[in-house]
C-alpha cells in the first residue's frame, strides 16, 4: 500500500472515530449536564478530528502533487540505477523507497530521485526500464512502468562510475565498422549514426574491441 493511502486512510479514520465518539460524549454530558464529560467530548473531538485532518492533508497533497507531474510533466524512459531511503515518509518504522533513475533528455544523461511511497524494493529491480515524468523539478513515476524492455545506450545509464554532475570529455574514434567520425565519451559507449554498431573506448580514450 503507497503512504499517500496510508496517509488518507488513517487520517479520515481519526475524524470519524473523533466525531462519532466525541459527539457521543457531548450529546450525553449535555443531557446529563455533567460537564466532565463535555470536556472529555471537546477534547476528543479536537484531538482526534485535528490529527485525522493532518494526515488526510498531507496524503491528499501528495496525491495532487504526483497528479499535477503526470498530467502536465514531460516523460522519459529510463533505468533504475540505485535506490534512497525517503526520510519524509515511514512504512512499518523503515523510511520509503526513493528510486535513482537515469535518463536521456536532449542527448545527456540526467539524474532523477523519484519517491514510490512504498517499501518493497522487490517492485522496482536494479536495472530495469522505467517512465517518469518531470515537471517544475519535480519528478513522478508512471503508474505500471516498470519493465525489462532495452534501451538504446542503456549499459551508459547504469554506469556507476559515470557522474552526471561532471562534465566528461570526449574522444574523436573512427567506426571500425564503416569509418565514419564520431565523438565517444571516455570511458563510455556510442551506437555509430550510420551503421548502428556499438562503439566502446576506455577510460584512456582508447578504443575498445572485442566486446
Amino acid at each position: 500500500m503507497k503512504a499517500t493511502t496510508i496517509f488518507k486512510f488513517i487520517g479520515i479514520l481519526f475524524v470519524v472515530i473523533g466525531a462519532v465518539v466525541g459527539i457521543g460524549m457531548l450529546a450525553g454530558g449535555f443531557g446529563s449536564t455533567e460537564r466532565p464529560m463535555i470536556f472529555m467530548g471537546v477534547m476528543f473531538l479536537v484531538m482526534f478530528c485535528g490529527i485525522g485532518g493532518l494526515f488526510a492533508v498531507i496524503g491528499f497533497r501528495m496525491d495532487r502533487e504526483d497528479k499535477k507531474v503526470l498530467e502536465q510533466g514531460s516523460s522519459y524512459l529510463g533505468k533504475i540505477l540505485d535506490y534512497r531511503p525517503d526520510m519524509r515518509v515511514t512504512i512499518n518504522g523503515a523510511p520509503a523507497l526513493a528510486l535513482v533513475i537515469r535518463y536521456y533528455r536532449m542527448g545527456e544523461i540526467c539524474e532523477a530521485i523519484v519517491n514510490t511511497g512504498e517499501a518493497d524494493r522487490s517492485k522496482y529491480p536494479l536495472g530495469s526500464t522505467v517512465a517518469i515524468r518531470l515537471y517544475e523539478g519535480k519528478a513522478a513515476l508512471e503508474p505500471g512502468s516498470v519493465s525489462d524492455m532495452h534501451i538504446e545506450r542503456e549499459e551508459d545509464l547504469l554506469n556507476p562510475d559515470f557522474d552526471p554532475n561532471v562534465n566528461v570529455s570526449s574522444v574523436g574514434i573512427k567506426c571500425p565498422n564503416c569509418g565514419a567520425n564520431i565523438t565517444v565519451p571516455y570511458g563510455m559507449s556510442r551506437i555509430c549514426p550510420y551503421c548502428d554498431s556499438k562503439i566502446t573506448v576506455d577510460k584512456n580514450g582508447r578504443l575498445v574491441t572485442g566486446l
